[in-house]
């Protein structure tokens, strides 16, 4: 249920970055004939700026930000199970309310688009606290390999949404992912559980094993988060600059990649859905090798996870960092398609190894607090929703071809290498004190 909630959480955010691609209407520079044919039947098009794309696209990412914090405030306070079960049905409920409402006047819709952001808030903090609770020590980096599940959204979201949109219109892109969120919402209320010994699907000698094996770094109760000793916490203050990072990185990804292909690579939208979709397999085989191997290392020999987390930071932020930088040699050089997506896939597959580096450090810090961890992680690293498009508009007010994207590219991998040496540098996997729930409002088994 953990990889479907974050499969769930990529497609609520990735069919629009394809459907929009559609809804809008724009005036191509070369072969300008291609693809009219097909845009007369995948639904009503929109003259909308240029400014105004950008705002629908951040969207997501207002609401986002806003809501990570509180989010994983919630993930602890609440419990993983009702703030997923709840936060879902309303993006479940908005995004076909979305269609309707979408027009000339891009409010309504930019309004769909900021509260599905604000519901996706909770979604990580939920998962990661999820996998606190449930995941034994030595078997947590397999058990992230879970939240692949959101890579792997990358991976099938754009051809699928390619495809739909193309044969029935972009507003089944819409239907159809509300149609899988009733599904999942069915499904998570029937065998989820925030704790093992509440699970009705969880026998009584399994949960117990998983209780014993966390040797009481994780207590079951509610507390109100150490909020301001996390704040002031050096090694936590580090992992959220990492996690930084990272989410520049899967931003270009998931929300910007789509866009490149369209504008600076201008290619069809079967084509970028195809093209698209091959980091995200990158991103998920990549990330089930990383979590294999140091969860055997992990068990296998004692290995001690800080060097293991420091050591993995040369491929989740120091490689995908050279590979962006790598772009500025346009200027010198014409780079061909092939080494274009080369590049970028590359750098991706790497940025998988961040699930067992910088996304993994909040659960050696504190586990008790993993979801309000991830809440503020989220709050920053969500900046980049909104960052990043802003830079992207004024680098190509007057050109959009791939050197101006080249300067966006390399503004990533500056963020990647910077915020890598500060893990390497200045990251720890010790337990914090702050961990301890010293007043908890004990639950009945």
């Amino acid at each position: 249920m953990i990889v479907w909630a974050a499969l769930m959480g990529f497609i609520f955010l990735g069919h629009f970055q394809m459907s929009i691609l559609a809804m809008m209407y724009k005036e191509r520079t070369r072969n300008s004939t291609r693809n009219m044919a097909s845009f007369d039947v995948i639904g009503p098009r929109y003259n909308w700026t240029l400014k105004q794309e950008g705002q629908l696209i951040s969207a997501f990412y207002y609401g986002l930000t806003i809501m990570s914090f509180p989010g994983g405030i919630l993930a602890d306070l609440v419990g993983p199970f009702k703030t997923i079960l709840v936060t879902y049905s309303l993006m479940t409920i908005v995004t076909t309310i979305a269609v309707p409402v979408s027009g000339h006047n891009w409010i309504p819709l930019f309004v769909c688009r900021f509260i599905t952001g604000l519901c996706a808030g909770p979604s990580t903090p939920c998962l990661m606290s999820l996998i606190a609770k449930w995941a034994p020590p030595k078997e947590k980096s397999i058990f992230m390999c879970c939240i692949l599940g959101f890579t792997f959204g990358t991976l099938v979201t754009p051809p699928i949404s390619s495809i739909i949109i193309i044969h029935l219109g972009w507003e089944w892109s819409f239907y159809l992912t509300s149609i899988v969120g009733v599904l999942f919402v069915v499904a998570w209320f029937i065998l989820v559980s925030d704790y093992p010994i509440d699970n009705w699907f969880c026998s009584k000698e399994e949960a117990t094993f998983i209780n014993d094996s966390l040797e009481g770094t994780v207590v079951k109760g509610w507390m109100k988060p150490p909020i301001w000793q996390m704040l002031k916490s050096v090694p936590f203050i580090i992992v959220v600059l990492a996690h930084y990072g990272v989410v520049s990185g899967l931003f270009l990804v998931v929300v910007l990649l789509p866009k490149f292909l369209d504008d600076a690579m201008q290619f069809d939208l079967l084509k970028i859905g195809d093209i698209t979709a091959i980091p995200g397999s990158g991103i998920v085989v990549a990330g089930i090798i990383y979590g294999s191997v140091v969860g055997y290392v992990t068990k296998k020999y004692d290995f001690d996870k800080k060097y293991l987390r420091k050591g993995l930071v040369i491929f989740s932020h120091l490689l995908p960092g050279i590979f962006l930088m790598s772009f500025l040699l346009t200027f010198l050089f014409e780079f061909g398609e092939n080494l274009v997506i080369g590049l970028l896939v590359i750098a991706t597959i790497c940025t998988a190894a961040a699930m067992v580096t910088t996304t993994m450090n909040p659960q050696d810090l504190a586990p008790n607090f993993a979801g309000t961890q991830i809440g503020i992680m989220g709050l920053f690293g969500s900046t980049a929703g909104f960052i990043y498009p802003a830079i992207l508009v004024e680098l190509t007010k007057e050109k959009n071809d791939i050197r101006q994207w080249s300067i966006l590219l390399s503004i990533i991998g500056v963020v990647y290498l910077f915020t890598g040496f500060l893990f390497i540098i200045f990251g720890t996997t010790d337990i914090q004190p702050w961990n301890e729930k010293r007043s908890t409002i004990q639950l009945t088994s």
